[in-house]
């Protein structure tokens, strides 16, 4: 009876985990792709500038989306160490501790996210030369967002070769999950040190990343809200 007490309460919190990470995926992809891909253009400052002016409300959904994730992924930081110390605690306390540096970083990094919203308080009236700054300022900070994202994306790519390892050798999920993330965690190491550092690689690495980390992440996500763990 211990057993199956036991059997039901680790699939229960699989599946709660499953939750949180499915938060974590939407509030990415919502404030990611269907904000900030919307709204920022790279190359243009005042299409930016306009683009924000024009959709204030979506950029502070976006970043409703983004503060979503970083809590989600507090949660589960610690929901994983629970499933999986019993693998190896030493190397589920360091999963552990790199989810939460990323976590830490990306919370601190919003503020670079939101800062726009301030900028924008004093647009009515500037010259158009104030203007151009100030669009100019405004793009700037979001490409230091972009990379404050990507230096927590180290943090994140480590976490998951090390989760890798974890669900590899955890009787509670299939061998086929922590090779993916395993995987996966190559490929967002790849790409977050090819925008430092080989900057010729970006778009190989991004499609890397696109590819690798989908089918890992949402995989693993489907997996612990459908089955929560493996029967075996």
């Amino acid at each position: 009876m211990k057993t199956i007490a036991y059997n039901l309460s680790v699939k229960s919190w699989a599946r709660i985990t499953g939750f949180f990470y499915l938060l974590i995926i939407a509030g990415g992809l919502f404030s990611g792709m269907l904000v900030r891909e919307t709204l920022i253009e790279p190359l243009d400052a005042m299409a930016t500038l306009n683009n924000i002016m024009a959709n204030e409300h979506l950029f502070r959904l976006g970043f409703l989306g983004d503060l979503v994730m970083v809590l989600s992924d507090v949660v589960i930081s610690v929901l994983f160490y629970f499933l999986l110390k019993n693998v190896n605690k030493g190397i589920a306390v360091m999963a552990t501790v790199f989810r939460l540096m990323q976590s830490a970083i990306l919370g601190a990094n919003l503020i670079n996210l939101f800062k726009p919203m301030l900028m924008i308080q004093n647009y009515p009236g500037l010259s158009d030369t104030q203007t151009a700054s100030l669009a100019h300022e405004i793009l700037i900070q979001m490409q230091v967002f972009e990379y404050g994202y990507l230096i927590s994306g180290v943090f994140f790519a480590l976490n998951c070769l090390l989760m890798g390892i974890l669900l590899y050798k955890s009787v509670h999920f299939p061998n086929m999950i922590g090779l993916m993330m395993l995987v996966a965690g190559f490929g967002y190491l790849f790409n977050c040190l090819a925008n430092f550092i080989a900057p010729s690689l970006i778009e190989t690495s991004e499609m890397v990343m696109l590819v690798t980390a989908v089918v890992a992440e949402l995989t693993f996500c489907l997996y612990l809200l459908i089955k929560g763990v493996s029967s075996n």
